[in-house]
This record gives C-alpha cells, sequence and structure tokens, in this order.
C-alpha cells in the first residue's frame, strides 16, 4: 500500500517491474565487451608464452589472420593503463620498458649480492685464520672487535668507497695476509671504476647463456648492450667499456710501478716479503684512488710515491666521468656535436652541377657521438675531439677549487707549516687533494687515529668540507641524463630540436678553382 500526497491510498501489488526499452541492445553491449575482454586475456596469455620468435618477425604469427585481426583491433581501441596487469605492460610497453624493468633486478641483486658475500666470505676466513682473531682482540685498545661486525662492516665499506675501517690500524695488521687484501680490493673496484664494466660483463653473459627459445628476453639483453645509456647513466657501449678497463689497467700498473721501484729499499717495506709487497702495493693503489684504505704508513713513502698518489686521486673520477658525459645521447648540445675530420675527403661538383638551373648543394652530416661510440667497432681508437675538450674543461674547473683550498689552508696553518712538525705544505696538498677526489687517504699524525685533518683550525675543516662536497659532484652530468628520462613527446621534440641545431651548425667554405669547386663541412662547439 502506497499513500498519495492527497491521502488517498493506492494498490501497487499488481504493478509490475518495468524495464528499459534497449534492454537487448544492452546486453549485446555486455556480451561483446565480455567477448572482447575474452579475446584480449587470450591474445595477452598467448604473447606471454615464451616461444621460439626470431627477433625480425612480429610477435604473431602473420600466417593467422584472426589473432592479427583481434591485436590490432585492441590495439586501435583506448584502453586504460590501470585495467593493464604488470605483465600485459611488459609485453606490450616496449623494449626500453622491459629493459628499465630488468635493470631493476640485475642492480639491486649486484649490489647486495656484493656485500653479503663479502662478508660472508670474510667471516669464514676470520674463522679459519687465528692469526686474524688476534688482530681482532688486541688491534684496538677499547676492546676486542667482533668478527661478524668486522666482516659485514669491512665489506659495506669496501663496496661504497668509504674507506672506514672498524680497526684503527685500518688494513696495516694485514701486510702479510693476502685474503682479505684481495677481497676488499675486488670490492673496491666493482664498486667504483670497474662498476659499468663487470655490470655490462653480467648482462653480455646472460644474453649469451639464455636459450634462444626466450626471444624476447634476449632482445632486452641485446637493447641494453646496443642502447645502454639510453637506461642507466653508469652502463656504457662496448668500446669506451674497453677504453675504461684499459685506463683502469694503466694507472694501476703506473702506481703498482712506482710503489716498489721507489720503496724497496726504505724502512716502511722492510722485513715483508716481495710477494707480500706485490700484493700490498697493489692493493694500495687501488684503495688510494678510490678508497682510504691504508696497508702502509703513507708518511713513511717515498715523496715521489706520495706524488703519483695525489695526481691519482685527482684523476679517480675522471674516467667514468668522461664516459658517463661523451656516451650520453642527448648531451651533445653540451658537448658540441660536429667534429673536424682532417682524413675526410672534400665533396667536388663538377661545372655542369654548379651553372645549371638550380645547384643541389650536398650536405653531409657528422656522425654523432652516440652513432660514433656505440656502432664504432675499433676498440684502440683514438679520443675525438670531444674527449679531449671535456677534460680540457674538466681539468680548468677543477684545478681552481683545488688551488684555492690549498691556499687558504696553508695560511690559516701557515704556523705549523713553518714549525717542525708533521704537518708540512706536501701533506697539507695531500689532505686537499684527498678531500676533492672523496678517497678519505691521509697521511695521518704521530700517536693518534685520527686523519691529519683533525689537527687543523676550524676554518680549515671547513674548507676540505666545502672541498668535499664540490669534490662530489663533479662527475654529475652536464644537463638531465636520457637514461632518467622516459619516452614521451618533450623527450621526442628534443631530438627534433636537436637534429635541426646539427643541419643549422653544418656549413660550407667555398675554395676557387679553374674547373671545380669544394665544399666542405665546419666544425663548431659550443
Amino acid at each position: 500500500m502506497v499513500v498519495g500526497g492527497d491521502g488517498r491510498t493506492e494498490d501497487t501489488s499488481q504493478q509490475g517491474i518495468a524495464f528499459a526499452g534497449n534492454v537487448e541492445q544492452q546486453r549485446e553491449i555486455a556480451r561483446r565487451r565480455l567477448e572482447q575482454d575474452r579475446r584480449f586475456e587470450e591474445l595477452m596469455e598467448k604473447i606471454s608464452r615464451e616461444v621460439d620468435i626470431p627477433l625480425t618477425d612480429t610477435l604473431l604469427d602473420s600466417s593467422d589472420d584472426e589473432d592479427e585481426e583481434a591485436f590490432q583491433e585492441i590495439m586501435r581501441q583506448p584502453i586504460d593503463k590501470s585495467q593493464l596487469t604488470r605483465q600485459q605492460r611488459y609485453r606490450i610497453g616496449g623494449i626500453e620498458y622491459r629493459a628499465l624493468d630488468m635493470l631493476s633486478y640485475i642492480v639491486p641483486i649486484f649490489y647486495l649480492g656484493s656485500i653479503i658475500i663479502g662478508g660472508f666470505g670474510y667471516r669464514i676466513f676470520v674463522a679459519c685464520n687465528s692469526y686474524t682473531q688476534d688482530v681482532l682482540v688486541t688491534s684496538n685498545p677499547t676492546g676486542p672487535v667482533d668478527a661478524w661486525l668486522f666482516s659485514f662492516f669491512q665489506s659495506m665499506s669496501g663496496m661504497n668507497n668509504l674507506g672506514i675501517s672498524i680497526l684503527d690500524a685500518s688494513m696495516v695488521p694485514f701486510q702479510n695476509t693476502p685474503f682479505p687484501l684481495i677481497v676488499t680490493m675486488i670490492q673496491i673496484l666493482i664498486g667504483n671504476t670497474a662498476y659499468a664494466i663487470l655490470l655490462r660483463f653480467i648482462i653480455w653473459v646472460l644474453w649469451k647463456t639464455t636459450p634462444h627459445r626466450y626471444a624476447m628476453r634476449r632482445e632486452t639483453f641485446r637493447f641494453l648492450l646496443n642502447h645502454p645509456r639510453r637506461c642507466y647513466t653508469t652502463l656504457f657501449p662496448a668500446t669506451q667499456t674497453w677504453w675504461l678497463l684499459i685506463i683502469l689497467i694503466a694507472i694501476t700498473l703506473i702506481e703498482l710501478i712506482c710503489f716498489l721501484a721507489l720503496n724497496y729499499w726504505l724502512p716502511v717495506l722492510e722485513g715483508i716479503p716481495w710477494g707480500s709487497r706485490f700484493i700490498d702495493g697493489l692493493f694500495q693503489s687501488i684503495a688510494t684512488r678510490n678508497a682510504g684504505f691504508t696497508v702502509t704508513t703513507l708518511s713513511d713513502l717515498n715523496p715521489g710515491t706520495q706524488l703519483v698518489y695525489i695526481v691519482a686521486m685527482y684523476i679517480s673520477v675522471y674516467p667514468v666521468a668522461i664516459s658517463m658525459r661523451n656516451s650520453n645521447v642527448y648531451q651533445e648540445r653540451a658537448l658540441g656535436i660536429f667534429r673536424g675530420d682532417e682524413e675526410e675527403e672534400p665533396i667536388r661538383f663538377s661545372e655542369s652541377e654548379l651553372n645549371g638551373p638550380a645547384p643541389f648543394i650536398k650536405l653531409r652530416r657528422h656522425p654523432t657521438i652516440n652513432s660514433v661510440m656505440t656502432t664504432s667497432r675499433k676498440v684502440l681508437r683514438g679520443p675525438d675531439f670531444f674527449v679531449l675538450n671535456l677534460i680540457q674543461r674538466q681539468l680548468t674547473s677543477d684545478i681552481c677549487w683545488v688551488i684555492s683550498a690549498i691556499f687558504v689552508v696553508s695560511i690559516v696553518e701557515s704556523q705549523n707549516i713553518m714549525s717542525p712538525s708533521p704537518i708540512t705544505m706536501m701533506t697539507v696538498i695531500y689532505e686537499c687533494v684527498s678531500a676533492f677526489g672523496n678517497v678519505g687517504a691521509s697521511t695521518g699524525y704521530p700517536n693518534s687515529p685520527l686523519s691529519q685533518v683533525g689537527q687543523y683550525h676550524t676554518l680549515s675543516k671547513l674548507v676540505i668540507i666545502l672541498l668535499m662536497y664540490r669534490g662530489r659532484h663533479r662527475g654529475l652530468p652536464l644537463a638531465i641524463d636520457r637514461a632518467v628520462l622516459l619516452p614521451s613527446e618533450e623527450v621526442e621534440q628534443r631530438e627534433v630540436e636537436d637534429l635541426m641545431l646539427k643541419r643549422r651548425n653544418t656549413s660550407m667554405t667555398n675554395q676557387s678553382n679553374a674547373t671545380n669547386m669544394m665544399f666542405y663541412t665546419r666544425s663548431s662547439t659550443l
């Protein structure tokens, strides 16, 4: 019973439920939508199966017209991205998305795995070596050091190039114990200069060992090898990776030779066998350039060795920083995108071509940094103009900071420098360059567990802090790196602008000749 507005009651027990007039049409729409979702799920499931598909073919067999038509129909329709699962986005999101997704697994596993393996390696060695156990008990005057704390602290410090040791004597007690030195050397390298080298090697091994039936996964690894700087800032093309390895070996060998040749007669190496001297020299060469670990007293070394270490600390960041900036595929504006090639053949025009109604001016496009460094197969190819120009600008900019800091510290600490004390002009230069390189190495101070900077005045310490801050940021890219940008219209627009800039800066030079006229392209940099 329903009471109306005028007080009357109406019987609604005999009334029926009314349906919309287009109910059949709505049912048909719902049925089509359900069928479309079913076909979409089946298609995604088919794509998700790792089958043997050649990289040059499409994901679907072109002979299967029904599946191809369904796929094209789905691709034409606007689908909300939130409706796609992670697996579906992985399949249709593009190879760059899959490469980034793969790196999100490889890099954390590589980083954490190195620390965990190194920590357990140290712990096993401590358990098996009685000398190391005695060192942990007697090294620090404050008391014994826990073996687990030492193992993982040492592994973390080496991997992150901190140079901080839980032992007051750093690595000096292990002068004749190769295992801790070798493990620490490996972690210092893979955490800094050799990180890009080993990461590319791991991706190459994964590409080689992945079965061919996983074609999409192999294609992802191959994309990372061919276009590394589109995905990661510290993953370089093959040519630059080889150059980085060669430079790493060369600098290390120079430091090792200087260590052995200039200090073999000094008391600092007296009583140490030549085998241990070699390991100690190799360790000090690697640690001085990247981390602050010491296996000998640096103040007792030959001044020539200290000078070599100063230069090595100053240039420690350059191999990786130059490789990073030179391989940035969207940084040609900052570096200069045109190079003059003296060996290039000039473009010659015949008289008929020049005297025609509309002579066609032939322009030649120079290779960009990315095309030269990525596609070149010449590993020992000399550095081009961009690298030399970038190194020159970097050295000029950085040396001003170091000289200014040395000048201020030498004035503040002039009384200690002029008086008979361990603080000398050489040690001040060493401390400033070590701070600028973020190495952490110090010549030390007698009867003190602190570095020599601990004996400086407050103003000098503030200058050292400022120098460390400036040196830490000198390895950053000159502009926003392509590896942190996802594909977008803005990136595409920038590509077009770069292309127009290249064409606009391509010019020609007219040289008079009796019968022919030669046109050259001119190099220009910012």
